[in-house]
């Protein structure tokens, strides 16, 4: 017979010692969880700014595109009526049984790239690096228009047939194919090509996927309160029924949703834009004395800020347009295209209409759009439950000259306790503020203030020109972008995995990439953008080296006065 066991009562002393050694326990637990995090995002945003993103790498893109720019006589800008009329204004294909049609290949490149870095990207580009960081974009968008001609010339010219007769293309077989039939890089070329489509699914992970659904749960949220996690899940699902369709699903989708989405888009910003047209030449203004320093804080043209300036904007123009990354190529060298040129050519109206037309009107609706909020003095001396938002300044602007707040800002609760939140360090362009505070049993038990960037400002843009129910309509097309580029990219990732692991690799990446969109949609945005740099950074590299080393092949195709057939 076994013994009952006696139960031994906490007294009320001991019960409320242990619960605050348990809550002091768990508060040492989550601020180490919180500064691991912070330590991991510093790593990164060191990395991005100093060595992957440093002078470098933006110079190699820069000497790229002015390189092909050069030698072909500035193709992009002396032969855009003819790209045009190769282009979207040629006559339309019906797609072949293995193959899609040019448009849909340039639907499928477009819907990877014009995601929320023509929304989100512009507005983080806008805050960080202020508006020169648009004029640097322009730069990127110009000199990159012949990088990504030369990638997709490479691309037509290696692209190889399976056994089901389906093209395989990527910049994976130009780097592998080319480099090979050269005696001083025939040792470095498979090693190479097998880096370029590891770090393409890396960054499929990122810039296709993480990046985009944090935006687009971060615009839902701003907009209709609808958690993260809620809306990772719902894209995650709606994502994986086009993409376990197939290629050809795939084709079908981004031909449609890109015309659609950019249209309602295009519509939009144009109102905006004529709406408050009386601040469009202070904007431009703006944009040119900005990107050389003379407004800058730390005025001098050699400046910091400038360097933020080149540097964000280059980022932001890559991570939107990909020029230099290579991947357009995934989408163009599975199309029945007829020659490398004009495969080359659908790559310049690619880029020119994702960022000189795209970003472009993001960036001018940004700068002189205008939203009504409480002033700082007054949001901060009532901070309620929640979250609420404010202007910094006292301008009504979207972005302002450059704000740098003090290491403590004093508040005072709704409930007449007075607090201090430690303000975001650095510089930021934001006008547009945002306070959170959490309270128990009236008191504040934490707090935090930050810049509002990224997708949220052209949220607060629309819904001043339009209403507040123009705000929702913008989330729900922001949500649209990141959902087409996630489409697109699980593309690319795909025959990245192909090539790495062979075509059963693909589903189970298909499974992990869709699972991943919930991940993405719940990390921290700073966290989202740092990691896609990265691996933009990492995979522009090989690309570039490559690209420049075959330079001669890309320079032949636009010289040549007849087509190149294609080949069987």
């Amino acid at each position: 017979m076994r013994k009952s066991r006696s139960c031994y009562k906490l007294t009320d002393f001991e019960a409320d010692t242990v619960l605050a050694l348990s809550t002091v326990c768990n508060k040492i637990t989550l601020s180490r969880i919180h500064l691991d995090k912070v330590i991991f995002l510093e790593i990164l945003l060191f990395l991005n700014n100093n060595i992957i993103w440093g002078i470098p790498m933006l110079s190699l893109m820069v000497f790229t595109g002015a390189f092909f720019s050069v030698k072909t006589r500035f193709f992009q800008v002396r032969k855009f009526p003819e790209v045009l009329k190769s282009t979207v204004f040629s006559k339309r294909e019906n797609r072949s049984e293995n193959q899609s049609t040019p448009f849909e290949a340039m639907c499928q490149a477009l819907a990877a790239t014009l995601g929320t870095g023509n929304i989100a990207g512009v507005g983080t580009a806008l805050c960080v690096g202020g508006a020169g960081a648009v004029f640097w974009m322009w730069v990127c968008s110009v000199l990159g228009m012949m990088t990504g001609f030369a990638e997709n010339v490479l691309g037509f010219l290696y692209r190889k047939r399976d056994k089901n007769g389906e093209w395989r293309g990527g910049a994976m077989y130009y780097i592998q194919g080319g480099l090979s039939k050269r005696r001083r890089t025939r040792k470095i070329a498979r090693p190479l090509a097998l880096i370029y489509a590891l770090l393409c699914t890396l960054a499929g992970f990122g810039m296709g996927n993480a990046a985009q659904m944090n935006s687009a749960a971060q615009s839902l949220r701003i907009s209709f309160g609808i958690p993260a996690v809620v809306t990772g899940i719902v894209l995650a699902g709606l994502a994986a029924a086009v993409i376990f369709g197939g290629k050809k699903r795939v084709w079908s989708f981004c031909s449609k949703i890109v015309p659609i989405m950019s249209g309602f888009y295009i519509i939009g910003s144009l109102y905006i834009i004529i709406k408050n047209f009386s601040n469009i030449p202070s904007a431009a203004a703006y944009i040119f004395k900005d990107a050389f320093g003379f407004s800058q804080i730390g005025g001098g043209i050699f400046g910091s800020a400038v360097k933020t300036a080149v540097s964000v904007g280059f980022k932001r123009g890559a991570f939107s347009n990909e020029a230099g990354l290579g991947t357009s190529v995934f989408a163009h060298t599975q199309s029945s295209v007829k020659s490398a040129k004009v495969c080359g050519m659908w790559s310049i109206f690619e880029i020119f209409f994702d960022t000189l037309v795209m970003c472009t009107l993001t960036a001018f609706v940004l700068l002189s759009g205008k939203c009504t909020l409480p002033a700082a003095k007054d949001a901060l001396s009532s901070v309620a439950p929640g979250t609420s938002y404010f202007l910094i300044t006292d301008s009504e602007r979207i972005i302002n000259e450059g704000v740098e707040l003090t290491e403590k800002i004093r508040c005072i609760s709704v409930y007449g306790e007075e607090f201090y939140v430690s303000a975001p360090k650095g510089v930021s362009y934001s006008n547009i503020y945002e306070i959170s505070a959490e309270f128990s049993d009236g008191k504040v038990i934490s707090s935090q203030i930050n810049a509002v960037s990224g997708a949220g400002l052209a949220n607060f843009a629309f819904s001043g020109a339009f209403g507040k129910p123009a705000s929702g309509i913008l989330a729900i097309l922001t949500s649209m972008f990141a959902f087409s580029t996630v489409i697109g990219w699980a593309g690319f990732g795909g025959e990245a995995v192909s090539f790495l692991f062979g075509e059963r690799a693909v589903v189970p990446f298909r499974v992990v990439f869709t699972a991943f969109s919930v991940i993405g949609a719940v990390i921290d945005l700073r966290t989202a953008w740092a990691v896609s740099d990265l691996f933009n950074g990492l995979m522009a590299l090989p690309n570039l080296i490559a690209v420049l080393i075959l330079s001669k092949e890309v320079i032949s195709s636009v010289r040549a006065q007849d087509t190149v057939s294609d080949r069987p």
